[in-house]
């Protein structure tokens, strides 16, 4: 009290400049809502019928399209193990395959591709792990993981120069399914399903595009939460099954049935929404702070609005670097995340 009675008119200033700076504050989060893309969409009316998209697949060159085919077919049979391609691929090839393989809009949560391999069955990534380097076309074979086989938990061996050394027995164990985790498997698709449809019975009929994504993006955030510490988590799993379990679904579309998701996850499932209420959509990944030197991964939803492609951080989880924002056109969604080089988005 003395000290303000002494110094009144410090006391003045500094209340003054207290009232500016919220003014400021305020008045630029009011130049910022009105700058927002959100802000400038129209709810125009939507197509009729679902939309399937193909974005990556239309990419794949005819060579890369028919292993793409071959390691979908194994997936839908649920025929784990080696899985050897028609022709030798190069990294940057297998990039693209295995991504359009993870990210065109199929949910694969039960199986996914590891372990690319040469022809004498060299692992291409003991020695070199950033694949985008690997020019020369010596990717031969890969291994298609499933959670439901048997010997799903069999570790491989690896000699000095990368050569798995107990691939029979790995494929031995990978190629013969437990009935009870494939009953597992169709209990988790029926379930899926059944959450998707729920959802799209709630939509409004006269919903057009931007009231249909807000639908969308209020069901998510009142239903799912952000699954954080996942990188963490799989960096300590003991075992396959455990990536699966703990680390795996919720990178997939089935993540709404454990009510929790990564941001791969949440773009897919908007994504998968977007498609099914007529609007061509997929997902879109990067990394984020692409100018810094700590980076990691993030992924946005790409859909179709008002003629244009709208990209949309399905998760939130990077709304304190987004000013909240959730829709951004692409030029915004670029400032912040550095999208994948082996893929065209323009």
């Amino acid at each position: 009290m003395n000290f303000i009675r002494k110094h009144q008119k410090a006391v003045f200033i500094a209340g003054l400049a207290i009232i500016f700076l919220v003014i400021l504050a305020y008045w630029q989060r009011q130049v910022t809502l009105s700058n927002a893309t959100a802000t400038k969409l129209k709810d125009e009316p939507r197509n009729s019928g679902e939309v399937v998209s193909t974005f990556y697949y239309d990419q794949l060159t005819a060579k890369e399209a028919a292993v793409y085919d071959l390691m979908r077919e194994k997936l839908d049979r649920m025929e784990g193990g080696v899985v050897t391609f028609p022709e030798a691929m190069s990294g940057p090839e297998y990039l693209r395959v295995t991504t359009a393989l993870e990210d065109e809009g199929y949910n694969y949560f039960y199986g996914f591709y590891d372990i690319p391999m040469t022809e004498d069955d060299i692992y291409v990534k003991y020695k070199e792990s950033d694949l985008t380097t690997v020019k020369d076309k010596v990717i031969r074979k890969a291994i298609l993981f499933l959670s439901c086989a048997e010997g799903i938990n069999r570790a491989g061996e690896y000699g000095e120069d990368g050569k798995v050394q107990n691939l029979a027995a790995v494929q031995e164990g990978l190629s013969v399914n437990s009935e009870e985790k494939v009953s597992e498997i169709i209990q988790t698709q029926n379930e899926t399903e059944e959450i998707l449809d729920s959802i799209m019975k709630g939509l409004p009929a006269d919903y057009g595009e931007k009231k249909t994504v807000d639908y969308f993006l209020s069901w998510l955030d009142e239903n799912i939460s952000f699954a954080s510490g996942i990188e963490e988590e799989a960096s300590s799993v003991s075992s396959m099954a455990e990536v699966f379990d703990g680390v795996y679904i919720y990178n997939s579309l089935s993540a709404v049935t454990r009510n929790k998701a990564t941001s791969l996850g949440y773009a897919k499932i908007l994504s998968e929404l977007c498609g099914r209420a007529g609007m061509e959509s997929h997902v879109v990944l990067g990394m984020w702070n692409k100018s810094r030197s700590i980076q990691q991964s993030y992924v946005f939803c790409a859909v179709d609005m008002n003629g244009q492609t709208i990209y949309v951080d399905a998760s939130g989880a990077k709304g304190s670097d987004l000013g909240d924002q959730k829709y951004l056109t692409q030029q915004e969604a670029m400032n912040h995340m550095k999208f994948v080089e082996y893929f065209t988005y323009d």
